[in-house]
């Protein structure tokens, strides 16, 4: 199995007017979609995680796109907030969907759209699919293949690339609480919940946290 992490290009015809809105504005940064169940050619309900300060403007902006059906949102601290939409699918997104959503090819989520008209994400699939899948792509669309490599379940979800011990070690250390906003815990508290040394817990930490950090910024290559 092969994983491809892709950029393509979009266009006018094929950029969709609320990723057009947030590339039009600075307060704006990148969406994230992270779940989405289509009903091929009809209607497609999804989440994303929108990185900005305005939701009301978003909001207003959602409600002028004729095609949404339902749509819901949930602001959190910290400058962004949850979409969840449902929408008629344009037949520019159908068709991009029937491309990078064959029997043999994974979509893995999130895919991003960035503030420069892109769209990023990881496929995953056999050679010959993903293959097909690239060469498939229309012709308005740009691609840039970013990254080839087996497929590896660790660059999707971090946690698989530890082991158990620093497993262990990262999950006493939020238990005591030392990657609290406060940081009220210690590594010599982690170290009294593991039974090992100072020392020792402390290597665990250092090179679980080196492995989550760099896939996950890894991640936004």
């Amino acid at each position: 199995m092969k994983s491809l992490r892709l950029r393509l290009e979009l266009g006018a015809a094929t950029t969709h007017p609320m990723h057009e809105f947030v590339c039009r504005r600075d307060d704006f940064t990148r969406t994230r979609l992270l779940h989405w169940n289509p009903d091929v050619e009809r209607t497609t309900s999804m989440i994303f995680h929108v990185e900005g300060d305005d939701s009301e403007a978003y909001d207003a902006a959602l409600d002028d796109v004729a095609a949404v059906e339902e749509y819901r949102l949930s602001v959190r601290d910290g400058g962004s907030f949850y979409v969840y939409v449902r929408e008629e699918q344009a037949a520019a997104d159908a068709r991009l969907m029937s491309v990078f959503s064959g029997g043999n090819l994974v979509v893995v989520p999130p895919v991003e759209y960035r503030s420069d008209r892109s769209m990023v994400f990881s496929l995953v699939g056999t050679t010959e699919a993903v293959q097909s899948a690239v060469g498939e792509t229309p012709d308005e669309v740009g691609v840039d293949v970013l990254r080839v490599a087996d497929y590896d379940a660790g660059a999707v979800d971090p946690m698989l690339q530890i082991t158990p011990r620093q497993r262990e070690a990262v999950t006493a250390a939020v238990d005591v609480g030392y990657y609290g906003a406060t940081r009220d815990g210690s590594v010599a508290d982690v170290a009294e919940a593991l039974d090992c040394s100072t020392a020792t817990a402390a290597e665990h930490l250092r090179k679980a946290e080196a492995e989550i950090v760099s896939r996950a910024v890894e991640r936004r290559l």
